[in-house]
């Protein structure tokens, strides 16, 4: 508790700021569902006048005042569809639109710092007005004295100083929303924290370039697809000069036609290119808007912008192969397999994720199957389920999503999940493969080399350790102290009654004997009898009582 509320004095005057912007906006609401209402108690802002109705549309307004680092945190949250309901998404996701403008006076200095040199060694001509304005940074127009024409990329300035102090201030929110059982479940502090290092990394140009550089090797030999070339002289963390590509944005099929390009073919070689960088590459680019994804003459597809991209490594691949031909083939229990796979230790119950899965898999039976409505159902069952799906994930359906309502723009006919099935069979082919059993085959003797190696000294130190009796065996079984007083009271109890039936046989027809006699039966062996018939019942009501 003392980490947080360090942080809070530490960052008080922010903190203040960013409660009355909440409040200015007539977000309070969401405070208290946060847990945190007690917060409210320190600012006397009063919410504004002609606020709308929407819970959502407020908090969207209050993150753009708030600056870059909410304005980003909401695009992010934007992916969540596993824990936010649709029209939330539907709102945050308008956060990346046009941001304001800085003018080119506030960043002069700065681009001249970076660049180490007055613009006119670099450049043949400079155009101050930006092409566009993001939260993070702008972007200009610019030619190098070799005639190239390039895009110049400048982030705001004093950027990471006040996105550490935000993520710092976040992360200790997160902490005390955490000590809400209700809320404890989506992980806040690793949502921050995972938010932390994507706008940590997305600060760093230097990161966005190199890839681009990776992307680019991967389509070295498909003319169809161009990534921009990094300049990397003049390119440093905060300043990314590269290639401009002439182009046009893909949103309308009739301007498109007007120059003299095919909307459908754009569509599918751009589709391909997704789906390459997906299964077979491992790195793809994690928002291909309309602003990013450009159609170019000789109907080639440009990416750029790849500030923010997604990496999934062969395991994940392969699991998303898997989920892709669950759908397909309509597979419930290969999408259950999967579904366990991707909850890791969350797993606590099997049926609900079993549940979850056909209750998908029912909504699904009819082809052509649509990605982004495919995407969009299965988040929504597991935000109705309670099931929270790894980061990277979400970053993969998010741009699946996007790229697909891009890319059906273009080709209203064209089916993402057609497209993404030859490369899905082509994976499972190369899954089953001779070169990866080999690999397989060659990983196993490695382990099996490295525990046979390790035998001979583990068992040498475990009989050292039972010569000795220092030896120690712990296990950890839930209910366990339950299970061993059981036991021992069953135990008391068995050896009472053996010790009173041994007593009964050595002595018993000598009591009985004794007494007067009724009924042919002496008066001890009648009440011998009554305490037997009670016993009885007592040992049947104690069965009827434990189960």
């Amino acid at each position: 508790m003392l980490e947080p509320t360090w942080t809070a004095v530490k960052h008080h005057r922010r903190l203040h700021q960013i409660i009355a912007t909440l409040v200015r906006f007539g977000a309070q609401d969401v405070v208290v569902r946060l847990g945190l209402g007690r917060l409210l108690a320190q600012v006397s802002a009063e919410p504004g006048e002609s606020l709308p109705a929407s819970s959502a549309q407020r908090v969207r307004m209050a993150l753009e005042a708030l600056g870059p680092t909410f304005i980003k945190c909401g695009q992010i949250l934007s992916s969540r569809s596993d824990i936010l309901p649709p029209h939330w998404v539907e709102e945050l996701q308008a956060l990346h639109s046009q941001a304001s403008t800085v003018p080119w006076e506030a960043l002069h200095v700065q681009v001249l710092e970076d660049l180490g040199c007055p613009l006119e060694e670099i450049f043949a001509a400079f155009d101050t007005q930006p092409l566009a304005a993001a939260s993070m940074a702008q972007v200009y127009r610019a030619r190098l004295h070799t005639g190239e024409e390039v895009v110049v990329k400048v982030q705001r300035p004093g950027l990471r100083g006040k996105m550490t102090a935000d993520l710092q201030l976040l992360e200790s929110v997160a902490q005390l929303i955490e000590q809400n059982e209700a809320l404890a479940v989506y992980q806040p502090r690793q949502m921050v924290r995972q938010l932390a290092r994507a706008m940590l990394q997305e600060l760093d140009f230097t990161q966005e370039g190199q890839h681009c550089d990776s992307v680019a090797q991967h389509f070295e030999h498909d003319p169809a697809i161009v990534i921009p070339r990094i300049h990397w002289a003049y390119s440093s963390q905060r300043l990314l000069v590269q290639e401009f590509l002439p182009s046009f944005t893909p949103l309308e099929r009739e301007a498109l036609i007007a120059q003299g390009l095919d909307p459908s073919l754009l569509a599918q070689r751009g589709a391909k290119a997704f789906i390459k960088m997906l299964l077979e590459d491992g790195l793809f680019h994690g928002d291909p808007h309309p602003g990013n994804l450009r159609a170019m003459s000789d109907n080639r597809v440009g990416f750029i912008d790849f500030g923010m991209v997604g990496r999934l490594d062969e395991r994940r691949r392969l699991e998303v192969m898997t989920f892709m031909r669950a759908l397909i083939e309509g597979s419930t229990e290969t999408l259950i397999s999967v579904l366990i796979d991707w909850q890791g230790e969350r797993v606590q119950d099997v049926t609900q994720i079993e549940r979850a899965a056909r209750q998908y898999m029912a909504q699904h039976t009819r082809q052509p199957l649509n990605m982004s409505a495919l995407i969009r159902d299965f988040l929504t069952v597991m935000r109705e389920y309670r099931l929270l799906l790894p980061p990277d994930l979400l970053v993969l359906f998010k741009a699946l999503i996007t790229a697909d309502g891009v890319l059906t723009r273009l080709d209203p006919e064209l089916d993402l999940v057609a497209t993404a099935q030859p490369a899905v069979q082509k994976m499972l082919r190369e899954q089953l493969s001779w070169k990866v059993a080999q690999r397989l085959a060659m990983d196993g003797l490695q382990l099996g080399r490295g525990v046979l190696e390790d035998l001979p000294k583990l068992t040498r130190l475990m009989v050292h350790r039972l010569k000795h009796g220092v030896l120690d065996l712990k296990v950890d079984l839930p209910g366990i102290e339950k299970l061993e007083r059981s036991l021992r009271l069953a135990s008391t109890r068995l050896s009472l009654a053996l010790l009173i039936s041994a007593l009964l046989i050595a002595f018993g027809p000598q009591i009985a004997a004794a007494g007067p006699v009724w009924q042919g039966l002496s008066a001890i062996g009648w009440l011998a009898g009554i305490a037997t018939l009670g016993g009885l019942l007592a040992f049947l009501w104690s069965l009827f009582k434990g189960s």
